[in-house]
């Protein structure tokens, strides 16, 4: 499956699309939803960018992926393809594009298990438009290719150290090779730490977590505390308490002669408490947050509103991307077509996708709420 974010040259200049930094005339979306059935493949779409991240940026473990559990594709490769840019090659410079690729194999074990491999890899970017190849690696046992860019030399003994079974981005980073080190970095950061996933759950920072982020940045603490007055008009202060054993969070609201504590606040405003973290990392740091099922527990106004933090140039100068998956179709209304990607199954059990702004004839002064519950977008649950 393939999730391009590219908005055609017919739309409007909007707010919400932001200029690519190294193509004249691209532009990007600052929102992606990804909304379709249960089961349809929202979470597997997004654990794959989480699941390349991992392997990139982290070089003690062996690649492990579970496959497509048909008994035809059951020994088929995994392919990872993605494409971005970032600053990695001269930090602090104008950001390059980039294209990083892995393919992971497998066949059986002797022991009855699998074996999983590296089959193919490689870093590539473009600067000019032209294709330069950075690392390329082939079948287990072949030379790997580096670039002098990576500062490496050809059969530089520290790429003697990459294993089968790991990437070479990882390993070298391990090794102290810088740019590598900064490439896998950058993915690490915008992939697994801006994301809620781990394996086939979805969690958020712990609350010792949450006041360790707001007692470390006071700005970040009143953006925060902002926020939760926003989606709770009764809170009129946060604050963190000593407690016995551990700090704890405690709100005044209007009307009530005593705090709150976390704990008995609504299930809306504690997923949101939680959720901050995440979302001001992505707007500061990393420039990408990657949510699946982000609508549990708040209200489609609260969603629209994160959703805006990330759409305005006001909120958002660093033009940092917000992916999420959410079955709230109430938001639909407040989403240009660019911004909205259906997620479904074909009749193999594999899942595709394809943007809002792919339906023909789909026009943008229309509902996309009423287009989607008519069929027009495709992607509605099937029952009986």
């Amino acid at each position: 499956m393939t999730l391009d974010l590219r908005i055609p040259g017919t739309a409007p200049d909007l707010a919400c699309f932001r200029p690519s930094a190294v193509k004249p005339g691209l532009r990007l979306p600052t929102v992606a939803v990804l909304m379709g059935p249960n089961g349809s493949g929202k979470t597997t779409l997004l654990r794959a960018l989480v699941d390349l991240g991992r392997i990139v940026s982290s070089p003690t473990n062996p690649v492990h992926l579970v496959p497509f559990l048909s008994n035809e594709a059951r020994w088929e490769p995994t392919r990872f393809s993605i494409e971005g840019e970032g600053d990695f090659l001269a930090p602090g410079e104008t950001p390059q594009r980039f294209r990083y690729e892995l393919v992971i194999g497998r066949q059986p074990a002797d022991d009855g298990t699998e074996d999983l491999f590296v089959s193919y890899e490689a870093l590539v970017h473009f600067p000019r438009e032209r294709r330069r190849r950075l690392l390329e690696r082939r079948s287990p046992g072949t030379e790997i290719y580096v670039s002098r860019d990576l500062g490496l030399r050809a059969r530089d003994d520290r790429l003697k150290g990459v294993e089968r079974n790991r990437s070479a981005i990882a390993t070298l980073r391990l090794l102290n090779v810088p740019v590598v080190a900064r490439f896998a970095a950058f993915l690490g950061d915008s992939l697994v730490s801006g994301s809620n996933i781990s394996g086939n759950e979805t969690f958020t920072p712990d609350t010792s977590t949450v006041i360790g982020w707001l007692e470390a940045a006071q700005d970040a603490r009143r953006w925060a505390e902002a926020q939760l007055q926003r989606s709770d008009l009764g809170i009129e202060e946060m604050e963190i308490a000593d407690g016995f054993a551990e700090k704890y969070v405690q709100f005044t609201h209007s009307g009530l002669d005593a705090p709150v504590v976390l704990g008995f606040e609504s299930r809306g405003t504690r997923r949101l408490v939680h959720l901050l973290p995440l979302i001001r990392f992505a707007l500061d740091v990393t420039g990408l947050a990657v949510l699946d099922e982000i609508d549990g527990d708040l209200h489609v106004d609260m969603l629209g509103e994160i959703l805006s933090w990330f759409r305005s140039r006001e909120s958002n100068p660093r033009n940092a991307q917000l992916l999420v998956s959410s079955h709230h179709v109430g938001l639909l209304d407040d989403l240009e077509k660019e911004e909205v990607f259906i997620v479904k199954k074909d009749d193999s059990g594999a899942t595709r996708v394809y943007g809002a702004q792919d339906v023909q004839g789909l026009r943008r002064d229309v509902r996309l709420y009423s287009k989607y519950r008519a069929g027009v977008l495709g992607g509605l649950p099937k029952f009986g």
